[in-house]
């Protein structure tokens, strides 16, 4: 415990000499007092208890005045809410209405998203994380304003993109263990290697799969980097589910019409193996069951930050010092009276 202002403990000095030379007063006797009996045994203790229970109250509220606090001690704030990762194409295929398209529904997902903690990702050829998850809903707005097609190059990265956000989802709980290159070399191989399966078994063990969510906004068309099916498949192992909101490609996008098809086709594919689904964002009631979808997910407890902070403890001194000054009234006025 530590005292916050101490200089008050001086207080006691002179209410210390007091006590030592206080007198109890002396009462002249009246005739028609002649046949009140003096206090004897018990109620005699209790009545010479006046002095020492009085100088308690005073104690207990000096030190109450000396504001004692607790030491250091790590407090958690929370919420109850989703942690979302959006990842949004960039890429040359989205250039024109594709792209305003996304920022749309995105902007109207922040808004709705006042509990949440959301992220933002972008992906091209390259992929980027542009704001780590916040609740900050103008920091979002403003970090979206800047997005525009080709932002990362013109090919598209998928795998990239979703890669980026699972750790932006928990970059501050890899540490020096796991890094960014050996998790993503672990992922893409044809099965999950011992890495990758240390790493969901370490954030299973600390509790940190509940709630967490991410969003592809793209045209589902991707032609560069790791497949998306890989970490897709590293989310399904994690019990993550990832929900895709597709919008039309530019007329542009470098890649044969059927081999287009089939690589939406796969992404729809892996995308539902996580338990999420596949919406079309040119579609009015599809995006509003998106936006529902989303609302039934259940929310769970998300640490926001943890401060360490000492916990004022002068509430105590004051309860005991007033339960005193009590008892010496009652002593004073009604204890010695009781016939």
């Amino acid at each position: 415990m530590t005292l916050a202002n101490p200089w008050f403990l001086f207080l006691i000095i002179p209410f210390g000499l007091l006590y030592f030379f206080w007198k109890e007063k002396k009462y002249i006797g009246y005739s028609s007092l002649y046949h009140v009996k003096e206090l004897h045994g018990f109620r005699k203790v209790i009545a010479g208890l006046f002095k020492p229970v009085f100088f308690c109250a005073v104690f207990f509220l000096i030190l109450a005045l000396t504001y004692p606090q607790s030491a250091y001690h790590k407090e958690k704030i929370s919420l109850k809410g989703r942690e979302i990762l959006l990842c949004i194409d960039t890429s040359f295929s989205t250039t024109g209405t594709a792209i305003e398209t996304i920022k749309e529904v995105v902007a109207a997902f922040i808004k709705k998203r006042s509990n949440d903690i959301i992220g933002l990702s972008i992906f091209g050829t390259d992929a980027a994380l542009i704001t780590m998850p916040t609740m900050e809903t103008e920091l979002l707005e403003k970090s979206l304003e800047r997005v525009h097609s080709s932002q990362m190059g013109y090919q598209t990265s998928i795998g990239e993109g979703i890669f980026t956000s699972i750790t932006a989802l928990f970059e501050k709980e890899m540490g020096s263990r796991f890094t960014f290159t050996e998790l993503r070399n672990s992922i893409n191989k044809q099965y999950l290697d011992d890495y990758a399966v240390s790493f969901v078994k370490e954030m299973k063990k600390r509790d940190l799969l509940k709630n967490k969510l991410i969003i592809l906004f793209t045209d589902g068309i991707y032609n560069i980097g790791i497949s998306p099916d890989r970490p897709l498949r590293l989310l399904q192992r994690m019990g993550i589910k990832a929900y895709v909101v597709a919008v039309k490609a530019s007329d542009v996008y470098g890649i044969d019409p059927d081999i287009a098809a089939q690589h939406i086709q796969e992404l729809q594919e892996a995308i539902e193996s996580t338990g999420g689904k596949y919406y079309h964002a040119d579609n009015f009631e599809e995006v509003a069951k998106f936006y529902d979808e989303i609302d039934r997910i259940e929310k769970d407890e998300i640490v926001v930050e943890n401060v360490f902070k000492k916990k004022d403890l002068y509430i105590f001194p004051i309860i005991a010092g007033l339960f005193f000054l009590l008892t010496t009234v009652f002593i004073e006025n009604f204890w010695i009276r009781i016939p």
